[in-house]
């Protein structure tokens, strides 16, 4: 609709037609101007109210009429516009409606503008205004397009011709809407010939379509009145009206007789003679209509044109209805003969072209591909002959034809006739390997036009087309008919059902329920139409099935031939069914080659003289010359396939899973058919797997089927014609390798597979019958395979089965290597529905005889004596699978509220679980059954069956109730009865000692899992029995340990009767017992034989338990390694996991008669085997512990290592084991533990026997470590126990205990020790004094080493060494658990303390640990340890201790701290030789190096000279052991010492540590980690600790020595030599040498200091810190005493202080040339404030240049009277220095200036200069600190004033007059003028 304002629109076109006429056209103008004041008297302002006032006025249009009329061409293009735009919006009164159209008339002529123009109105005339284009206006409108139409621009003729199409469409649109206003007054049914022609629109359209046929047919038209159209546009018309309006013209009977006297004999006769491409397309585009939507109103019509089309596609089929024609006004029609097929242009034998033959198929095709169309035409047409009434098959003649036309072409079949041809690889095109059809693949891409002949309306030629276009779409059409009229049926009969089949989703069957649907009077068309048709389908089908298509066209044959076999089984069409069905089956195969390889099989066997089955070679040859033969043969079954490189392609694959999904879905109805279709899906299975992994060379040269198979036959001289030999070959030479050529992959093997079981598991929904032929078809099929003589009860259904096939298949048994497929589908379907064979399902009876039949033959099977070995197996397995699902689906009947009520009942009674597990004792005897001869017995069939029992026991061993007895029978039976057969028939393994006990232990140790609960008191006893009786036998050693770890299950078991048995039996205990005298081994033999009452008793669970224990630990003691291994573990295992519900009684049983018995037997064998293995004394030991190596050899393939090593090793690895089992059961808190009798006394005996297992006791000390209960236990732990107990040892003792030593038992003994400190038995103050003196005398013995050993005392014979730093630092690691245990008890005293320090001295210092360098910036793990454990005694005063005081524990940590951190300096060769001053010789060093003297001597005898073994060691390379380093253990150690220190928590502390020397030791100890650091990374923490405590450390010790007069001489003795250590340390640090600290105090150090003064090691920085930092608490020390004292100097800093001076007067000219300071010159009053020291903040990191100002800083403020004065003789000792040290500086600048005359010094020296004029300027100088008493009195004047120090500068400072610096005037101008003052005043 336009948008456009019709009013300003018309307004500016009336003004400019207006002015454009107004000279020649007055008329125009005038009535331009009318309708311009119409315009303007319209209100309204919308373009439709506008629309709506024109329309009501006649004179709108009378300007644009005007104007075309006036034949000037400007004023009727504007008319004709104008006319448009009030056309469009319906501004046209109805009235000039045809006044418009004539007008238009005039115009036609004027151009192609205006003709457009004149289009564009002619529809919208028609359409818009409803009840005004009828009738002659009608006629009007058909003449303006059709004379445009013929215009001869293009343009116009297109469009005319498109408007004319629109304008006759809605014409018939208009019918439509007429016949829904008078739809009430219509009768269904009357004639409508007399309405047609009274209704206006009807009557237009029925004279239209009536010219419109008459114009086709070359007549004159009666309405529209034009005599000559187009016959192709009339064609166009009559089409538009049948696709948009066929139902329109079926409705009225006027027009359907129009079509059928008019249009219907036109078509029919424009056949007769050849026309243009473009007419017959046309035509040919008319006659679909007619077929597809008045085949009912045109019945003869279509008929006779279904004819003529079967005519044009198929010249020689006949007429199917002469009468029809005569209904037409013809008696017949003569068509021509349809001969050869070219190309496109090229006629046939009457001249027709061929393409009339592809239109014509098109349209059939597009006939046949819509299932209701085909439906409704077969009902009309061939329909009519059920009936009788009339012989009419028209629609067969056209499945006839169009078959004819699809196998048409032989040369498209490849000839290879292994089953369906492979498609072309990918990127192959067709024809490149030759123009053979074996090199042509049809399909879509290569047959197919790009558009379809019928719809290409704009060609005037026929295109080119592929030679197999027409078969092509003849096979597409059967395709689509088939699909078709699976479409109609199957979702009438197809049900939904699941799968039994595991994972499998629901599926589609035929459900015979459904079937009476079937009966509807148009599904039985349906079947009728397949009855008719499926030979011809079947015949196309087996055609190409030869030829090579694409993927999507044979997906599409796949998919609808298996349509075709369920449509016709749908229908019970029985014939058509086992046709397409077993056309499938034989084209899944590759069956030229499988019988060319049949009969060279057989004449190789023919020729060794061995007979085979007869195989009808005949008839597989005629199956493999004939594919297309209806009557398909069953595809040969090889007797073997064994070594044969065959293989299906992809396509064989798709086939065979057709033929599954075709079994599937008529699985209910497929009777004995499931016979041939299980031998077809058994022979795939094996080509399948015999295909799987093959090359791609081998599929290359074999093509579909493989060549491969010749190398097979026989020789040259007997093999086969070459003929059959080119058969098998790959005809078109194209490798395998593309889309779906290639060999089958596992996944096809895994898919097929996988679709078998879902077939098989279809059955079932199929119902009862389905179910008992399948499962008889495979038992047959098996009996062939097998050679296994048929069921006698199957007779008439195998006579049934065997019907399909005229060959008896058999498989050679003496050639089979692998299962069957009919046993393994047999197997998989019966235990996927066990529940249908017995008979929980409901249905019973089918059920039982699935069971029956199945049982019986797998049970003949598998004792068949000549059965292959595979197949027996597959047949035992089978059975297996059977019953363990049926005792599945047993253990379910009271669980499953679904299951039979029969059968829940049969479970309750236990007649179903005999039923089931009777076919195991059957199998086990040999008696298959009734009617089948008796079998054998085998060994492997025995082995099978006791593996089934045990999996039945495993699986439902709960369900078999009653059935136990018959469980044991046939266990016991085997094992005492062994079959006859078994020498003979046995293999290699079956004949050894020992099979069937292997075989039948199995179910022993799963009821001793699983079921014991169900066995009697006796009987649990009976099994404890059989468990230690496996456990000692020889003959396996798996089965031993395996009896062993059963112990678990029945320790589970006697766990759970009661939680927690209570003794009432009120038995003595053993620990009584033994201290009475009585004998272990007998108290534990009167276990066995003691009476038991019921389970729930506790004595009866208590006998268990110690029996179970006993026999444990009795099996700990076996000489085989692993069995008294895992006896030791398991034991030890069940005391950890059950020992809670244990009570007193039975936890005395298991301490005193296993545990401790059975740990001390493991160490005293242990040392034994040590001890003999030393002296090489091994003969009996060694006898059977080589002939254990040897047969561990045999096995692994591997050298066994050292027999008499491999055994020590062993009892090492048990004696490990049962320790720490043995501290395990102390370690868990159990109350009950501590109840039993003697209890302290075997705690002790378990530490004991851990300190024995780490010290390496021999085997006498060993056994007394288990002493009489009765005897007490030792506690005490004296300060020296350390060393005692090395003093106390024997001679030689420590090798011998190094001899019974090895890594591994160090680190259990420590895992057993860490065990029982981690014990919850902390309430005891006892029991943790035994585990502390054990633990102490263990590290003590352990790291002993005596003088006298050589460097290998720590070795093994391998070099290895015993005692690690690994075992040490886990040693190590249990002191804090045990020693804060004891603490919290209050029984940690200092003998403890003390003891324990020296222990860690000792382990420190062990120098056989193999350390790999000396690493001073990292500790070793055992360095950590020692400094954790001196740390440990830090907290020695916390509560509870038994220290004195926490003081009194810090101060004895910061002593072994200070000792450890100068441990280098003391002990180290190269650290001990280098020179550090005063450092060097003090009292902590020496104490150091007395203390670990012992160690030390060890260290310099092996490592003389850094590190360097000993001459007469150095023969020894077995391993590298360096001299230990200590640097970075000091490092830690100083570190925690000066943490220590700056958080001392009160002055006691402080106090303590002065005058036991720790606080001297300290500060030395930092001095010497300052001045010669082995951290240096550590360096400025260093500084930090000692800045931040000395100072104030100093400071506080005044004070506590102040506060207690008492202690003052001692303290200030103290203070005194702890003042002289921070004068040393302060020295060292400024780097003073030590002669210079030793000048008398009246000499001067006056000397220039050397280059390398001052060079310690620290930054400038930090020299300048602790010089600030010491000087400043040291002049605060003496303020503090002069307030408390008076003047005077302390006596404790006397030696001190000229030391401070001396130290401050030589740094104080550290800086010969010095260099920039920062911001030194940025003013002339550098330095000028009363703080000496201020301005050098800024210096860090300037070097000794800020050292020296530093120091200078320090002597002016102690020299200094004013402001904080220092006191006269601080300043009378600072004052001559600083005098001194100013002289110095100045003569050296005089010296300089001097000597360099006018040129200038370096800036460096000017601001030295500077900065010490500026002091002395500033300094007011103490007045006695340069007083003199001799001289003048000026003089005495001058030295006692301020300015004392400049008057004795006063020669200098003349001298520096004399040599003037600008820079350096000033200031002594300054000076000069302050003594001119000074003098004056």
């Amino acid at each position: 609709m336009a948008t456009t304002n019709i009013g300003a629109l018309l307004l500016g076109e009336l003004q400019a037609l207006s002015a454009e006429a107004r000279r020649k056209h007055p008329e125009i103008k005038e009535a331009a101007e009318r309708v311009i004041v119409v315009l303007r008297g319209i209100a309204a302002t919308s373009s439709g109210e506008i629309a709506k006032e024109l329309a009501a006025s006649d004179e709108v249009i009378s300007p644009f009429v005007l104007g075309c009329k006036s034949s000037n061409h400007k004023l009727a293009a504007m008319s004709v516009q104008c006319l448009q735009q009030l056309i469009s919006h319906r501004a046209v009164s109805p009235r000039s409606i045809a006044q418009t159209l004539s007008t238009l008339n005039t115009v036609i002529h004027l151009g192609v503008d205006i003709q457009v123009k004149i289009l564009q109105m002619v529809l919208p005339l028609v359409t818009m205004y409803d009840g005004c284009v009828f009738g002659e206006t009608l006629v009007d409108a058909f003449h303006l397009c059709l004379a445009l139409q013929k215009s001869r621009d293009p343009v116009v003729s297109n469009t005319a011709a498109a408007i004319l199409r629109q304008v006759v469409v809605a014409v018939f649109d208009r019918v439509v809407a007429e016949d829904q206003e008078h739809s009430d007054d219509d009768d269904e049914g009357a004639d409508t010939r007399e309405r047609d022609l009274t209704r206006k629109y009807a009557k237009d359209a029925f004279f239209v379509l009536q010219d419109l046929c008459l114009l086709a047919a070359d007549s004159d038209s009666i309405f529209i009145r034009v005599d000559a159209v187009d016959k192709g546009l009339v064609l166009d018309l009559i089409e538009s009206v049948l696709v948009n309006h066929a139902a329109v013209v079926a409705r009225h009977t006027a027009m359907v007789h129009i079509l059928r006297e008019r249009l219907a004999p036109f078509i029919v006769g424009f056949f007769a003679e050849k026309a243009p491409f473009t007419l017959v397309v046309r035509c040919i585009r008319i006659v679909w209509l007619f077929i597809r939507d008045l085949h009912t109103d045109l019945v003869p019509e279509c008929e006779m044109l279904l004819s003529i089309l079967t005519r044009l596609i198929d010249s020689s089929s006949s007429s199917s209805n002469s009468s029809g024609g005569g209904k037409s006004g013809r008696s017949s029609v003569s068509l021509p003969r349809i001969a050869g097929m070219q190309s496109a242009k090229t006629v046939l034998g009457s001249g027709f072209p061929l393409f009339y033959r592809v239109l014509a198929m098109e349209v059939l095709r597009n006939t046949l591909r819509e299932p209701q169309l085909l439906h409704r035409l077969y009902a009309q047409f061939d329909g009519r002959a059920a009936d009788g009434s009339e012989d009419c098959h028209v629609i067969g003649d056209v499945f006839k034809a169009v078959s004819k036309v699809a196998t048409e072409r032989p040369e498209l079949r490849v000839s290879n006739p292994d089953g369906i041809p492979s498609a072309l690889p990918i990127g192959a095109q067709a024809g490149d390997a030759g123009d053979s059809a074996d090199s042509r693949q049809v399909g879509a891409h290569s047959c197919c036009l790009r558009t379809e002949m019928h719809k290409l309306l704009d060609k005037h030629e026929p295109p080119l087309m592929p030679e197999p276009y027409l078969a092509y779409l003849a096979f597409t059409a059967m395709v689509g008919a088939a699909d078709g009229l699976a479409e109609r049926v199957l979702p009438l009969c197809t049900e939904n059902v699941r799968s039994s089949a595991l994972g499998s989703a629901p599926g589609s069957v035929f459900s015979p329920a459904l079937a009476p649907a079937l009966a509807d009077e148009h599904v039985a068309s349906v079947k009728k139409l397949v009855q008719d048709s499926w030979p011809v389908l079947l015949s196309v089908y087996t055609f190409y099935f030869a030829v090579r298509l694409d993927d999507a066209l044979f997906r599409q044959v796949m998919d609808t031939m298996q349509k075709l076999v369920q449509v016709s089984g749908a229908f019970g069409l029985l014939e058509a069914r086992d046709a397409f069905l077993l056309l499938l089956c034989r084209s899944c195969l590759p069956q030229a080659a499988i019988a060319d390889h049949e009969r060279q099989l057989q004449q190789g066997h023919g020729r060794a003289g061995v007979g085979l089955p007869a195989v009808d070679e005949a008839a597989a040859a005629e199956d493999a010359a004939e594919p297309s033969k209806t009557q398909a043969a069953l595809p040969l079954v090889t007797t073997s396939l064994a070594g044969v490189a065959f293989a299906m392609n992809a396509r064989q694959v798709e086939c065979l899973r057709a033929v599954v999904a075709c079994a599937q879905y008529l699985a209910a109805v497929l009777g004995p058919l499931w016979y041939p279709v299980l031998v077809t899906l058994q022979q795939a299975e094996e080509l399948l797997h015999q295909s799987h992994g093959m090359s791609a060379s081998a599929a290359a040269a074999g093509g579909s089927s493989g060549a491969a198979a010749a190398s097979t036959g026989p020789p040259a001289a007997t093999a086969p014609a070459p003929s059959r030999r080119a058969s098998v070959s790959n005809p078109t030479g194209v490798a395998a390798g593309g889309s779906d050529a290639g060999q089958s992959s596992a996944s096809d093997l895994a898919q097929i597979r996988s679709d078998y079981a879902r077939l098989l598991g279809f059955v079932r929904a199929s119902g009862a019958d389905a179910t008992a032929w399948a499962v008889r078809a495979l038992c047959v099929l098996g009996s062939d395979l097998s050679t296994v003589p048929a069921d006698p009860e199957l007779q008439a259904d195998e006579a049934a089965m065997r019907a399909t096939s005229s060959v008896i298949h058999r498989r050679l048994s003496a050639v089979l290597d692998r299962p069957t497929f009919a046993i393994g589908q047999l197997c998989a379907f019966a235990a996927g529905n066990v529940d249908l064979l017995v008979g929980a399902a409901g249905d019973a009876s089918a059920g039982d005889d699935a069971w029956r039949v199945a049982t019986r033959h797998l049970l003949a099977t598998a004792t068949y004596p000549h059965a292959p070995p595979a197949m027996r197996t597959q047949a035992c397995g089978a059975v297996s699978a059977i019953v363990l699902a049926a005792m599945d689906l047993v253990a379910q009947a009271d669980e499953e509220p679904e299951l039979a009520p029969a059968f829940v009942a049969a479970v309750a009674s236990g007649a179903a679980q005999v039923r089931i597990l009777t076919p195991l004792l059957q199998m086990l005897r040999g008696t298959p059954g009734d009617g089948f001869a008796a079998g054998g017995r085998f060994v492997d069939v025995s082995k099978l069956t006791l593996d089934t029992v045990h999996r039945v026991l495993q699986a439902s061993g709960r369900s078999i109730m009653r059935a136990w007895g018959v469980v044991f029978d046939i266990v016991h039976s085997v094992l005492d009865e062994p079959p006859a057969e078994a020498a003979a028939s046995a293999g290699a393994e079956a004949r050894q000692p020992g099979y069937l006990m292997r075989c039948v232990f199995p179910c022993l140790q799963l009821i001793c899992s699983d079921y014991l609960e169900d066995l009697p008191p006796h009987c649990l006893r009976r099994c404890i029995e059989c468990l230690a009786l496996f456990g000692r036998q020889n003959e396996d050693l798996n089965i031993a340990l395996t009896a062993i770890g059963q112990a678990w299950a029945l320790c589970d078991f006697l766990q759970g009767l009661s939680a927690a048995p209570a003794a009432e039996s009120g038995a003595e205990l053993v620990s009584g017992l033994l201290a009475a005298g009585s004998e272990r081994d007998a108290i534990a033999r009167a276990w066995w034989h003691e009476p038991l009452g019921e389970l729930a008793s506790a004595r009866t669970q208590q006998v268990l338990w110690t029996l179970l224990l006993h026999a444990l630990a009795e099996l700990g003691r076996d000489r085989r390694h692993e069995v008294r291994l895992g006896a030791v573990q398991t034991l030890f295992r069940t005391l950890d996991m059950r020992g809670d519900a244990f009570d007193a009684w039975l936890w005395d049983a298991v301490a005193w008669a296993v545990v401790l018995p059975l740990a001390r037997f493991t160490l005293t064998q242990r040392a034994y085997v040590f001890g003999l293995v030393h002296a090489r004394r091994l003969d009996e030991l060694l006898e059977d512990a080589q002939a254990e190596a040897a047969r561990v050899a045999g096995k692994s393939g591997v050298v066994a290592e050292d027999p008499a090593r491999l055994y020590a090793r062993q009892w090492d690895e048990t004696a490990a084991t049962a320790l720490l089992g043995a501290a395990r059961v102390w370690a868990a808190p159990r109350a009950a533990l501590l109840d039993i009798g003697c209890a302290e006394q075997a705690w002790q005996c378990v530490w004991l026997l851990v300190q024995a297992l780490f010290v390496g006791a021999p085997a006498d000390a060993v056994c007394a470590c288990l002493p009489d209960p009765a005897c007490a236990p030792a506690l005490d732990v004296p300060a020296d126990f350390v060393a005692s107990l090395a003093a106390a040892e024997a001679e030689g003792a420590a090798e011998l205990r190094a001899r019974l030593r090895t890594r591994d038992s160090l680190s259990a003994a420590i895992d057993c020790a860490s065990t029982l400190v981690s014990s919850a038995r902390r309430t005891s103050a006892a029991g943790w004094r035994i585990g502390w003196r054990a633990w102490l005398a263990m590290g003590a013995l352990a790291a002993r080493v005596p003088g006298s050993a050589g460097r290998g005392f720590n070795e093994d014979a391998q070099g290895t060494a015993a005692v690690t730093p690994d075992a040490l630092c886990a040693y190590l690691r249990l002191c804090p658990t045990i020693a804060n245990a004891l603490r919290a008890a209050g029984g940690f005293t200092e003998a403890d303390a003390r003891a324990l320090l020296h222990l860690a001295r000792v382990v420190l210092m062990h120098v056989e640990i193999p350390l790999h360098a000396a690493d001073d910036c990292k500790m070793t793990a055992v360095q950590a340890q020692v400094l954790d454990i001196v740390l440990l005694i830090l907290d020695g005063g916390g509560p509870g201790a038994s220290l004195d005081s926490a003081a009194a524990a810090t101060a004895l940590a910061a002593e072994n701290l200070a000792a450890l951190a100068v441990l280098p300096y003391a002990v180290l060769p190269r650290i001990a030789r280098e020179q550090h001053g005063a450092l060097a010789a003090a009292a902590v060093v020496e104490r150091t190096r007395a203390a670990f003297a012992p160690m030390t001597e060890r260290l310099d005898v092996l490592y003389p000279a850094d590190g360097e073994p000993a001459a007469a060691e150095r023969k020894r390379p077995l391993r590298r052991v360096v001299r230990p380093g200590f640097g970075a253990l000091a490092a830690s150690a100083l570190a925690r010492l000066g943490a220590v220190l700056c958080e001392l928590p009160s002055d006691e502390h402080l106090k303590r540590a002065l005058l036991s020397g720790v606080w001297q030791d300290a500060v030395v100890a930092m001095g010497l980690h300052m001045v010669a650091p082995l951290a240096p990374e550590r360096q400025g923490d260093v500084s930090d600790w000692f800045v931040r405590a000395v100072p104030s450390g100093m400071i506080r010790l005044r004070a506590a020595s102040t506060a207690e007069p008492a202690d003052g001489a001692r303290m200030r003795s103290a203070l005194a030599a702890a003042w002289q250590s921070v004068g040393a340390v302060l020295a060292q640090t400024i780097g003073i040498p030590r002669d210079i600290l030793e000048l008398r105090d009246d000499c001067s150090c006056s000397e220039r200091p050397s280059g390398d003064a001052g060079a310690c090691g620290l930054a400038a920085a930090v020299q300048i810190r602790i010089l600030d930092a010491i000087a400043a608490a040291s002049l605060e020390y003496i303020a503090n005493e002069e307030a408390t004292a008076g003047s005077g100097q302390p006596p404790e800093v006397a030696a001190y202080w000229p030391m401070l001076v001396r130290i401050l007067e030589w740094g104080a000219v550290l800086a010969a040339e010095p260099v920039v300071l920062l911001g030194a010159a940025a003013a002339d009053d550098f330095g000028t404030g009363g703080d000496f020291g201020g301005d050098l903040g800024g210096s860090d990191g300037l070097g000794v240049q800020a050292l020296t100002m530093a120091c200078f800083s320090w002597l002016l403020r102690m020299s200094s009277g004013a402001g904080q004065p220092a006191p006269a003789w601080v300043s009378a000792a600072a004052a001559p220095a600083l005098v001194r040290r100013s002289a110095m500086a100045l003569d050296t600048f005089v010296g300089d200036k001097r000597l360099v005359g006018k040129s200038p010094l370096p800036q460096s020296r000017i601001v030295l200069v500077r900065l010490v004029l500026q002091g002395l300027v500033q300094l007011q100088c103490h007045p006695a600190a340069l007083a003199r008493s001799a001289g003048s009195d000026l003089a005495q004047r001058a030295s006692a004033s301020a300015a004392a120090h400049i008057f004795a500068l006063y020669d200098r400072l003349v001298e520096l007059v004399a040599v003037p610096d600008p820079d350096v005037l000033p200031l002594v101008q300054r000076c000069l003028k302050r003594v001119s003052a000074e003098m004056c005043g």
